[in-house]
């Protein structure tokens, strides 16, 4: 007679019991960490076999099963669980899967389940059956669905769906492989399928991977984007490979080889070619990074090479930096190419360019009144150009730049005074068509004291704040030029600067709910005048401000005069105004609700579906106003209006347009149709006006297969 031992009743252990076996066994780690809890629970102690039943559920490690029946055997490892209702729940991690039953060794990790589902955000995978053995998976019958009807179960059903017969998940090459997939559209086979699929697992290790490719239409004729090749070549490189065909006659590839050195340093080497109707072009381009600690030298480089102004660049630069760390010095050292496509395609170096960058805090004593805090900045540069065109041009360049700066704690914290000094000194030489040296110098001396802000409040019936806040800013600045190789006399520029930063703000306490409101009609007066040996030069005068003078609109202005330099008058002001406005409202007299397909609707009497239809429209004014005091005037002014409409749940428009109202016309127009296909998706981009163009687009929603299926056609 064998002992067993059984629980009845309708009780749920709430508390996590510890099963175990008193004979030997392999299992018997499990004990302190196996929990379980059910309604009826029986342990069979002669063959080592527990069963739950009734809202059964066993946890181990980062493992959680949940069914309507559990049998494990403590013997030999053997877990076997079924439901009959509902799906058996295993969650592992952070991933969730379900079965209608499942048969699992946890001593080898082999088992198999049937009726084996996953559902992610964007889709779900559904099995026939399910074999693990060790890591990896086998899984048999298998449909892909990714139909968002489908997903939030306004469907039966789904619209778009994949099947295949087999696959299998490599864990240890983290890859999954599998054999032909069949498209359907309603049950309904298309005339659609690949071969075989492969799909990389991108973990922390780089694995192979293909990107299949864009395929569309354009100019009735069918072209290729981005077909891409990925391969490891070594633990520190790795390979990349992309390429489009649009015809015989326009196709391009781009290869980049990435590295990451074990000292931090990382790269790549990128070469595109590219022949657009017989026209060949290439770019080369290296990337060094090196991420090292401050006592050890870093190297950075970024080469390029442009043969024929391949991404429509006027400019293509290259450099070399190298910087040393020494205490409280910085020294760099710079190589330079520049390629102009200009005319002349010229070719300039700067080899070498040397920086060398001091930074001292000197006097940092609290004690100190007159001189509390002096930081002293130090910058020398030394250029060598070389231009190739024609014939080699030299020039060399040395500069000395330095800053000093202080802080005066007079009148604290009513007012802060702080002064600056700055010193520039620059030679150049060249050669060797003419030999010249030029020199020159200046210093800025500059003083600026801020003032704490002035303000006033005003109370009206208790319900509103009015608070007027005024903070002025005076600064002097000065300029000296001392001669150096030319007796010229020394020049001096003194200015001086006045700043007001003027806010208002409003308060509304009303029912207690404090509702702040900030109009800045005079945001920033600023006023600037030049002092000569006779007189008071008025420079320039400037005022700018917004406003949000209701919930959805706002302004903002700028003006000024400038009387010295580039002598004009200007006005610059915009508007705009944002609105949301949901058009046909549901009232309450709608009191009939009905399904209508798969979306519920409320019906009038006359059983027509009531639906709100939202419109966002946002308006933008914008004026701009220049009078040059040499008789040139420049005035624009222009209507801009953007926004959308949901004409019904699954139809959406959007619009943009700017309207020129001086010379009456509209400048650009451009209006997208949006439509939802549930598993699909439908865009049509019309751009009116003198460059018309068009787009159409329809595809997959979902991001795995998006670039596969899909129709594209432009003019």
């Amino acid at each position: 007679m064998f002992s067993t031992y059984t629980f009845y009743g309708n009780e749920k252990k709430e508390n996590d019991n510890v099963i175990y076996d008193k004979t030997k066994n392999n299992f018997s780690f499990l004990k302190d960490v196996l929990k379980y809890k059910s309604n009826i629970q029986e342990h069979d102690i002669k063959k080592g076999k527990s069963y739950l039943k009734g809202q059964a559920s066993i946890e181990y490690y980062n493992t959680k099963i949940e069914s309507d029946y559990i049998e494990f055997n403590w013997k030999n490892g053997d877990l076997y669980a079924q439901s009959k209702d509902k799906y058996v729940f295993l969650k592992k991690g952070e991933h969730q899967y379900f079965f209608n039953q499942i048969h699992l060794n946890l001593n080898n990790q082999i088992g198999e389940a049937k009726k084996f589902s996953i559902k992610e955000k964007n889709y779900i995978v559904v099995a026939d059956e399910v074999f693990k053995k060790n890591d990896d998976f086998v899984m048999k019958k298998i449909t892909y669905i990714s139909d968002p009807f489908f997903l939030k179960k306004k469907d039966d059903f789904p619209d778009f769906y994949l099947k295949t017969d087999y696959l299998k998940y490599y864990h240890s090459k983290k890859y999954i492989f599998s054999g032909p997939i069949f498209f359907y559209w309603y049950k309904v086979p298309m005339p659609i399928f690949f071969p075989f699929f492969y799909m990389p697992i991108k973990l922390n290790q780089t694995s192979y991977e293909i990107k299949y490719p864009k395929l569309g239409i354009q100019n009735k004729k069918i072209y290729m984007e981005d077909l891409e090749l990925f391969f490891p070549i070594s633990d520190v490189l790795n390979f990349r490979m992309n390429s489009s065909i649009y015809n015989t006659e326009t196709w391009r590839i781009k290869t980049i080889i990435k590295y990451k050195l074990i000292n931090a340093c990382h790269g790549f080497i990128n070469f595109n070619y590219q022949n657009f109707s017989n026209q060949k072009n290439y770019l080369f381009q290296w990337k060094h990074d090196s991420d090292l600690k401050s006592e050890k030298i870093n190297f950075n480089a970024n080469i390029n090479y442009d043969s024929n102004i391949l991404y429509n660049q006027n400019e293509v630069f290259s450099s070399i930096n190298i910087k040393k760390k020494l205490s409280n010095y910085l020294w760099f050292m710079d190589f330079y190419m520049i390629q102009n496509h200009d005319k002349n395609r010229k070719i300039r170096f700067i080899i070498p360019e040397f920086i060398l960058h001091t930074r001292e805090i000197l006097f940092n004593n609290k004690k100190n009144f007159f001189l509390n805090q002096v930081n002293i900045e130090n910058r020398l540069y030394l250029k060598n150009f070389i231009d190739f065109n024609n014939k080699k041009y030299f020039r060399t360049e040395f500069s000395h730049d330095m800053s000093m700066t202080t802080y005066f704690p007079f009148f604290y914290p009513y007012l802060k005074i702080s002064s600056q000094i700055f010193y520039h000194d620059f030679y150049t030489c060249n050669f060797p068509d003419f030999f010249y040296i030029s020199s020159i110098q200046k210093m800025d001396f500059l003083t600026n004291i801020v003032s704490i802000p002035f303000y006033k409040i005003w109370k009206f019936k208790n319900t509103t704040l009015l608070k007027h806040q005024i903070k002025p800013i005076l600064s002097f600045h000065m300029k000296y030029f001392p001669p150096v190789f030319y007796n010229v006399k020394n020049n001096f520029e003194k200015k001086i600067n006045f700043i007001i930063d003027n806010n208002w703000m409003i308060r509304d306490t009303y029912n207690h709910v404090n509702i702040y409101k900030k109009i800045e009609v005079l945001k920033e007066i600023k006023s600037s005048f030049i002092i000569d040996d006779n007189f008071i030069k008025w420079e320039k005068f400037h005022i700018m401000g917004n406003a949000d003078l209701t919930k959805n609109l706002e302004a903002k202005y700028k003006t000024g005069i400038n009387f010295v330099k580039n002598k004009m008058i200007y006005f610059d002001f915009c508007f705009s105004s944002n609105y949301d406005i949901n058009f046909f409202p549901i009232k309450n007299e709608f009191q009939k609700k009905g399904k209508n397909r798969y979306d519920y609707f409320f019906f009038d009497q006359k059983n027509y579906a009531r639906y709100t239809i939202p419109v966002n429209l946002k308006i933008d004014f914008h004026s701009n106003y220049e009078n040059y005091f040499n008789k040139k005037k420049f005035f624009q002014t222009f209507l801009s209006l953007n926004g959308s409409i949901n004409i019904t749940k699954y139809w959406k428009i959007n619009f943009h347009t700017d309207y020129d109202l001086l010379k009456n016309k509209i400048i650009f127009a451009n209006l997208i149709f949006h439509r939802d296909l549930r598993s699909f998706e439908m865009n049509f981009n019309w751009i009116l006006g003198e460059n018309c163009s068009w787009s159409f687009f329809i595809g997959l929603k979902d991001p795995n297969f998006r670039n596969i299926i899909q129709y594209n056609e432009k003019n």
